[in-house]
């Protein structure tokens, strides 16, 4: 099974781990680990966080840590580019408990009244985001559109998870988080990225396509990326 299903979203004491953009800059860069739970805890009622996300969490824990039943088994590809970039491949994934799962992140950063997550403000989403995690309904894979991105393993990332950070282009938002080793991004509208892109978004029929990026440039990629380096 691939590594990437075998990654934890936590630390030893179930805390998310954390960290500034700018600490990325530093050889030995300030790690922050905020409250156990899903960013926060406190912030929806029990049933709502127990009942109803915590089915996304359980999905997503099994699928990082590979313990699926053998109904959930996903299969893996290993490909390349027409340009020698690595790719895995990922089928039979289950679209909809994925799907809400990390729209959970992005929006209970949404609510959140931490400092760090300051930067996600959803506007109108917020209130469709939160209706399609109560209604158990992910939406069209071209409604809010999701890709996730690999960062080579041996680059230093693989520890972090970082707070969302919103991007504009073309007049549209768009947020990514950086959960170790991997960049999740999230398209609320469609855009010129997202078009080139859109074979490797996470789809309705459960195929995900995970472009890795190398190594050399990894480091460069995230800083421009999270807006430290041009």
């Amino acid at each position: 099974m691939s590594e990437f299903l075998h990654k934890d979203l936590f630390d030893e004491n179930h805390k998310l781990i954390s960290f500034e953009p700018i600490e990325l800059l530093k050889t030995n860069p300030r790690i922050s680990r905020p409250s156990s739970g899903s960013y926060e805890g406190g912030l929806l009622c029990k049933e709502c966080d127990n009942e109803v996300i915590g089915k996304y969490e359980t999905y997503a824990s099994k699928l990082l840590n590979g313990k699926l039943s053998k109904k959930e088994k996903i299969r893996c590809n290993f490909a390349k580019s027409i340009d020698g970039i690595n790719l895995l491949e990922l089928s039979d994934l289950n679209y909809s408990s994925l799907k809400l799962f990390l729209l959970s992140l992005l929006w209970r950063a949404h609510i959140s009244s931490r400092d760090e997550y300051r930067d996600v403000a959803l506007g109108p989403y917020a209130d469709k985001i939160g209706k399609a995690l109560l209604d158990e309904n992910p939406g069209a894979d071209n409604d809010i559109i999701i890709t996730i991105t690999k960062l080579d393993p041996t680059a230093g990332f693989s520890t972090f998870i970082g707070q969302p950070i919103r991007h504009k282009v073309e007049q549209t938002t768009q947020y990514s988080i950086i959960i170790n080793g991997y960049i999740v991004v999230y398209y609320l509208k469609e855009n010129r990225l997202s078009k080139r892109i859109n074979h490797q978004k996470l789809t309705e029929d459960g195929t995900l396509t995970i472009m890795e990026i190398p190594k050399d440039k990894v480091s460069p990629f995230v800083m421009k990326y999270v807006g430290v380096a041009k």
